[in-house]
C-alpha cells in the first residue's frame, strides 16, 4: 500500500511567529483537514496521507499540523497550553492558507476544533465533516471520554518510543491494522524522537489538568450549548466507523440528533468495518462520502 507524503506539497508557514507544518495539493474547492489529538500526541496532518491524493482529485486539499503537534512548533509557554490558544492558531492558519469559504473535516478531537473554527467565523466555512470524535459528541454515560487513552497511557508507560510502542495506539483503534503500514508508522516514529514532540508530551504531564482539560471542557460545554441553541452554521456530515473503542458507534448517533435538531442539510455516513481511523481503514468509502456530500454544496 502506497503510504508518502509527497514532500513537494508540503510547506512551513509563520503563523503568528509558529513555525507551521502546511500539505496543499489539487484545484477546485478548498478542503481542510484537521487531525486530532491534543498537544504532545501523535496525531498530525501525516495521518490523512491514504486520502490526500484521491481528494486532491476534486478539491483544493489544505492539511496542516496543530498546535504542539507533528511538525508545527509548541505553544509560547505553560500558560499557552490551552484551547484558547489552539483555536487561535488554527483560525490563523486558515486566515493564511484560505482564499475562499471550505470544506472543514474534522477527525476526533479536530472534529470540535473544526466547530469552533465554523461558530467563530462562519464565513470560513461551506460544509462540516465531522469524523469519530467522542469530544464533539454529547456525554453517554456508558462511554466515558478518554477511557481508551487512559487504558493505553497504562499500557505504554514511560518506556522510549520504539516502532512497536508508535504503532499501538493505532493498530488498538482500527477494525483491521492494514492501514497501519511500515511508511505511517516511520513517520510516527520520527515526531516521536522529535524535541519539540519529547517538550510538548513533559509539559501535558503537568499542564494536562491544570490548563488543557478546563479549557477543553469549558469549550466542548460552550459549542454544544450554542449549537443545541442556534445550530451549526453550515450543512454537516457526520462519518464514523462502527467499531471505533475509542468512540463507539452510538456517539455518533448521539451527536447527530444533537445537531440535527437545529442545523439544516445534515447527513450521517457509517463505515461498518473501520474504526476510529475510518478515513484510513476505508479510505475510498470515507472519500466517497466526502465528495458526494461537499460537492453537491
Amino acid at each position: 500500500m502506497r503510504d508518502g507524503l509527497d514532500a513537494r506539497r508540503l510547506r512551513v508557514v509563520d503563523v503568528g511567529g509558529i513555525t507551521t507544518r502546511v500539505f496543499e495539493a489539487g484545484g477546485g474547492p478548498a478542503l481542510l483537514l484537521v487531525h486530532g489529538g491534543d498537544f504532545g500526541s501523535l496525531y498530525s496532518l501525516d495521518a490523512w496521507s491514504l486520502n490526500l491524493e484521491q481528494l486532491a482529485q476534486r478539491f483544493r486539499v489544505i492539511a496542516f499540523d496543530k498546535l504542539g503537534q507533528g511538525r508545527t512548533a509548541n505553544p509560547e509557554n505553560d500558560e499557552a497550553y490551552s484551547y484558547e490558544r489552539l483555536l487561535r492558531h488554527a483560525l490563523a492558519v486558515a486566515d493564511a492558507v484560505l482564499t475562499e469559504p471550505a470544506h472543514i473535516v474534522g477527525h476526533s478531537m479536530g472534529a470540535l476544533l473544526a466547530e469552533s473554527i465554523a461558530l467563530a467565523h462562519p464565513a470560513l466555512v461551506r460544509t462540516l465533516v465531522l469524523v469519530d470524535s467522542n469530544t464533539a459528541a454529547p456525554d453517554d454515560a456508558r462511554f466515558p471520554r478518554g477511557a481508551f487513552y487512559r487504558d493505553l497511557e497504562r499500557r505504554l508507560g514511560n518506556s522510549p518510543p520504539t516502532r512497536q510502542t508508535v504503532r499501538l495506539e493505532p493498530e488498538l483503534q482500527s477494525g483491521s491494522p492494514t492501514h497501519v503500514t511500515d511508511d505511517f508508522v516511520d513517520r510516527l516514529l520520527a515526531i516521536a524522537r522529535s524535541d519539540t514532540y519529547v517538550d510538548a508530551h513533559a509539559r501535558m504531564e503537568r499542564l494536562r489538568y491544570t490548563h488543557w482539560f478546563p479549557s477543553l471542557d469549558a469549550e466542548r460545554e460552550r459549542v454544544l450549548a450554542t449549537t443545541a441553541a442556534h445550530g451549526l452554521p453550515a450543512p454537516v456530515l457526520v462519518v464514523w466507523g462502527a467499531r471505533d473503542p475509542s468512540a463507539p458507534l452510538p456517539l455518533a448517533f448521539g451527536l447527530f440528533e444533537h445537531i440535527v435538531r437545529s442545523t439544516r442539510g445534515c447527513e450521517l455516513h457509517v463505515l461498518g468495518d473501520a474504526g476510529h481511523y475510518s478515513f484510513r481503514e476505508e479510505p475510498r468509502a470515507f472519500e466517497r462520502a466526502v465528495g458526494a456530500f461537499c460537492l453537491e454544496r
